[in-house]
């Protein structure tokens, strides 16, 4: 078992932690360069997650909807792959491993597919661009699952012990959370800094490949770092048929996991809502709050470091409490603070401009993102605590099935957030499309209100709902012993 305390990291070997072949736990060193795989998630949810509506509808002139039904479109259909990625990567067999492959592959296609979404060249026919859009959507969206699926299988496979697998958690979130950070940097701070700023559409390309160099460094780093731990996986039960005759059948048994259930939902629910928020963020900044991308990439930078802040809270916050709890609680103060900000600011009981407006904003930010810390630690944790109970209900370990599962869940919660927020821009709103050609003209007021309404309390509205569902998940620390105990008397016969 791994503890963080007080900034120090101790390791004390567990019971449940030696189990595939007597293999001891993974030293920090270890643990830090697999969670290195989860730098490629934290630059690309950044470069799509900030930029990339922005950067279709604003600068590149795609209509805001098709731009919100192109990055929904391409969520959903890469989605529905990734239970059969998952399941495949379950039952691979070959001299590298049953993960490693699929990451070798994926990994350059990602790279690859993120220069190349911020490089589209000037297509005068909608549908011609909209067309290319896809095309390389789908492309960075299929070689994201090949990578991060098998990765993220592949660690729920490292740690064993309950406290050890919420240290995994934190290991991963330090890097994915600098990936953001180095992405909001490479984006507000260095090539959307310029003349033009945000609506610059040269400056896009150069940030692109550069995130393309950089997701494929993390990911060789991630992929050579752990091949020496190969032998730690959970040997593959013989299969009585082919392992695609026993897909229908295997997804059946994960969706009858109460647990699994509950986390699905949650989830689903929250990615909607954040999916919603995220797209419109660089809109709302700019047009709502009314700050420059200076102050865009400060109030993110102080964001990120709220999430670094969040990670040593959150392991004192699993040692004292239950990781449902602290789920939960982290929902709705994420809740009331979506809502806050925007509603006070239109009642002008926030500063409307200046220093004292950016250190609002900044507050709000850091505290925000202290709390999403404990939110993703926690819930990860829970998920691979689900895959224990999945193998004592039915007899096999399906890691890749349930994350791939997951994935597929955000991925089409997040898309739908999207096609909210691309919809919402140009029907609702009011939001007028290209606005690079046209940067001087005026936004009503009205248009703008509704900006923050939606990005902020209509975003919060949906998130509740999650914070419901998770009173539902039942997997205590007592009750996940019990399991694993259960699990090694069954090994033992």
């Amino acid at each position: 078992m791994t503890d963080i305390i007080a900034g120090q990291t101790t390791i004390v070997e567990t019971e449940g932690a030696a189990d595939a072949g007597g293999a001891l736990p993974l030293s920090p060193v270890q643990k830090a360069v697999y969670a290195s795989g989860d730098f490629v998630d934290g630059i690309t949810a950044v470069a799509v997650g900030q930029f990339l509506l922005f950067y279709l509808s604003a600068v590149v002139g795609l209509s805001a909807s098709l731009a919100g039904t192109a990055l929904a479109v391409t969520l959903v259909v890469d989605a529905l792959a990734d239970p059969l990625i998952g399941y495949i990567s379950d039952n691979t067999r070959s001299r590298l491993g049953r993960r490693h492959p699929f990451m070798i592959v994926g990994a350059p296609l990602l790279a690859v597919a993120t220069g190349l979404l911020f490089s589209i060249p000037k297509i005068q026919s909608p549908a011609l661009l909209f067309g290319y859009v896809i095309a390389i959507l789908l492309l960075a969206r299929f070689a994201y699952s090949i990578f991060f699926l098998p990765y993220i299988a592949l660690g729920a496979e490292l740690a064993r012990d309950y406290a050890d697998r919420s240290v995994l958690q934190v290991f991963r979130n330090f890097i994915n959370i600098s990936g953001n950070l180095v992405a909001v940097v490479l984006g507000f701070g260095i090539f959307m800094s310029g003349p033009g700023g945000l609506l610059n559409r040269a400056a896009y390309s150069p940030f692109g490949w550069t995130c393309c160099a950089l997701i494929f460094i993390a990911a060789l780093v991630s992929i050579l770092g752990t091949m020496g731990v190969r032998d730690r996986m959970y040997p593959i039960a013989p299969l009585s048929s082919s392992a695609f005759a026993r897909l229908a059948g295997e997804l059946r048994d994960v969706f009858r996991n109460h647990s699994f259930l509950v986390l699905l939902f949650t989830i689903v629910i929250f990615w909607v809502a954040q999916g919603t928020a995220i797209n419109l963020n660089v809109y709302t900044f700019t047009y709502f709050w009314k700050v420059p991308a200076s102050v865009i990439q400060l109030v993110l930078i102080v964001g990120t470091a709220g999430l670094f802040s969040g990670i040593p809270l959150c392991a004192l916050l699993i040692r004292k409490f239950e990781k449902k709890s602290v789920c939960t609680w982290g929902i709705v103060i994420v809740c009331a603070l979506l809502i806050l900000p925007p509603v006070l600011f239109i009642m002008k009981l926030l500063p409307q401009n200046g220093v004292p407006l950016v250190v609002a904003l900044c507050v709000f930010a850091f505290i925000q993102s202290v709390v999403l810390t404990s939110v993703f630690i926690s819930f990860n944790s829970m998920m691979v605590d689900a895959t224990d109970e999945h193998d004592l209900l039915f007899g096999v370990r399906r890691e890749g099935l349930y994350f791939a599962a997951l994935s597929f869940s955000g991925k089409a919660a997040l898309g739908i957030g999207a096609l909210i927020a691309g919809f919402a821009l140009q029907y609702i709103i009011g939001f007028p499309s290209d606005i690079a050609d046209h940067p001087k003209q005026a936004i009503p007021d009205l248009t703008i209100l509704k900006l923050g309404l939606i990005a902020g309390p209509g975003a919060a509205a949906i998130s509740a709902l999650s914070a419901f569902a998770m009173t539902r998940y039942r997997i205590s620390k007592n009750e996940l012993l019990r399991i694993q105990g259960e699990l090694k008397a069954r090994k033992s016969v």
